[in-house]
């Protein structure tokens, strides 16, 4: 007997039992059953099960019982990729109820959710579908596979992909189920009855949003990663034919910038997941304002030229110092489409900040600024004079200042955290920091251009014996040995993508890479230039809104500061009898 029951146990029995534990991980957590502590040790058991049966392991994967174990493996992989976050409830729910029944159950309701939506679109897309024809899906997956693991790597998960379109989401908790009391910056900052709270944001609900992992800078990061990727011209274009590719690269050859490129749209808000179809089709989605929000943001891409906009429901939810980082482009009012008379309607329609993180790709692989040497001087961009948006403030000087009265600065900590320079030489520099702020100041209300301020700091800090930095890219033009007629790098390393989570770290936000991105706009004047030109524009003042954008414009192309003023050129410089201080969502 005992000779029979032991290969039955081994072979048959216990298999069974292991399917059996399988399937109650796979209904408990359809989406993330593998990344379990249950499923690891599930794993573990089945190679010391391996190793302590007589059998060997070919013999033991040949059993009809592995196969349909790897069977069961496999179609919870397909429901992952195939139902989304959004299937979730649909596939617990049909692996619960469906021990008593072979059909899907579809009469379920669906469930609100707070999320943050990452909608991205493949810029000219029917061009690609022309030139690739069915090499186009070797062309989009890879898009994809480079959009969904970046997203993925951050906490994201993808949810729908529509051709040349991809719908991404963060889930965020309420601040009414916040056990830990602790409130957020949402919290902090939030304001009744603006689009955080449902007006627009989606599904009515009146509690606030809260990122208590930091959900709104994993999305704002994904979206510079992805940017950064999509230079990576022979990972997307390697796998296709050879004439495809050609086509291709004809079509495109007068297009400046990387073969792939896209727009993306960043919201916050609430809601419903659930099933959409019948027995023959179903799609797991969401079902919200929100959706048509965030992918708005990204059609409006385009007419500011930009890479990517999010709004202010968004814009709340990243840390302060990041929100620092964002630009204000616009405020936009949604107004009902049965009402003709705009200007009477601007009080009871839904307003809409919107914002962008500027950044220059192309110099990541441009040669660096000259070093920056003097640590008085170096601020969060590296020096004052490329401080970021949040520029030196009146209490920045007055703490300067304070510590320049101190009655004794001497075994002082910086605040860094490193001891100070000596006395002498530290005070001069906190006077000399205090002096040069001063006159940069002094020069943008004056309106002096952004070269002239720059050039006039440098001269300063020349008189002053204080190291120099150029204060504007070269503009001499692309080095053809380096880069292709497109004015991207020729020889660029090979893209690998994540495959498992990232370790988010505040940190990246100020690492070397960033610093080359946001190089371009941290001069400290251009974020105040804009600000000044975008205030005045919608208070009537468009003489000095067209002084600023044209400032801007005068040392690099900036798409929003371009729309003004076209804008302002289209009316000859006089705002219409119906301007209102707000866009129009068109």
């Amino acid at each position: 007997v005992s000779s029979f029951a032991g290969p039955v146990m081994t072979l048959v029995v216990a298999p069974i039992e292991r399917m059996i534990r399988l399937l109650n991980m796979l209904t408990r957590d359809p989406l993330g059953y593998q990344s379990s502590s249950k499923y690891k040790k599930f794993v573990r058991e089945e190679d010391l099960f391996t190793k302590n049966t007589k059998w060997t392991k070919d013999v033991l994967k040949g059993m009809e019982t592995s196969f349909l174990m790897s069977t069961i493996l496999r179609i919870g992989s397909l429901m992952k990729v195939g139902f989304g976050s959004a299937g979730v409830e649909i596939i617990r729910s049909n692996l619960q109820k469906g021990q008593t029944g072979t059909q899907l159950f579809l009469n379920t309701k669906g469930s609100t959710v707070s999320c943050i939506f990452l909608f991205c679109d493949i810029r000219s897309f029917t061009d690609a579908t022309e030139c690739l024809q069915e090499e186009v899906f070797v062309f989009t997956n890879k898009i994809a596979a480079v959009v969904h693991s970046i997203c993925h790597s951050y906490g994201g998960s993808a949810n729908k992909n529509v051709g040349d379109a991809f719908l991404l989401s963060w889930e965020l908790k309420n601040s009414g189920s916040d056990a830990d009391g602790g409130g957020s910056f949402a919290d902090q900052y939030g304001s009744e009855g603006d689009m955080f709270y449902g007006t627009n944001g989606g599904m009515g609900g009146g509690d606030q949003l809260v990122a208590k992992n930091n959900e709104g800078d994993k999305a704002l990061l994904s979206v510079v990663k992805i940017c950064i990727a999509l230079y990576h011209d022979k990972y997307f274009i390697e796998s296709i034919k050879d004439d495809a590719r050609e086509r291709l690269l004809a079509k495109i050859a007068k297009r400046k910038g990387p073969v792939v490129q896209m727009g993306f749209g960043l919201h916050a808000g609430k809601a419903v997941q659930g099933a959409i179809g019948s027995q023959r089709k179903l799609d797991a989605t969401y079902v919200s304002r929100s959706v048509e929000l965030a992918e708005f943001l990204e059609s409006s891409t385009k007419k500011f030229g930009l890479k990517m906009l999010m709004s202010d429901a968004f814009h709340r939810l990243l840390h302060p110092s990041n929100r620092r980082r964002c630009r204000k482009v616009d405020q936009i009012m949604f107004v009902d489409d049965d009402n003709t008379d705009f200007a009477d309607d601007v009080e009871a329609g839904d307003v809409m900040e919107l914002y962008t993180f500027d950044m220059d790709i192309d110099a990541l692989w441009k040669p660096s600024p000259s070093p920056r040497t003097n640590p008085s001087l170096e601020g969060e961009g590296g020096s004052v004079h490329f401080k970021e948006q949040d520029s030196m403030s009146e209490s920045d000087t007055s703490s300067l200042r304070h510590q320049h009265t101190s009655e004794d600065g001497a075994g002082k900590m910086s605040p860094g955290g490193r001891p100070g320079l000596q006395k002498a030489k530290s005070r001069r520099r906190r006077v000399s920091l205090i002096r040069h702020s001063a006159a940069f100041r002094n020069l943008s209300n004056s309106g002096a251009t952004l070269q002239e301020a720059a050039d006039a700091l440098n001269n300063s800090l020349s008189q002053s014996g204080e190291p120099t930095t150029s204060s504007a890219p070269d503009s001499s033009g692309v080095d053809s040995d380096f880069f292709n007629e497109r004015g991207v790098p020729k020889n660029m390393p090979e893209l690998v993508l994540p495959n498992g989570p990232v370790m988010y770290s505040a940190s990246v936000w100020v690492d070397e890479e960033m610093r080359k991105l946001r190089h371009l706009h941290s001069d400290g004047l251009f974020y105040q230039k804009f600000s000044s030109g975008l205030h005045s524009f919608y208070s009537r003042d468009w003489e000095h809104a067209r002084q600023c954008f044209r400032t801007i414009l005068d040392r690099f192309e900036d798409g929003p500061s371009r729309y003004f003023l076209n804008q302002i050129e289209e009316n000859n410089g006089v705002p219409p009898r119906n301007f209102t201080g707000y866009g129009s969502a068109d």
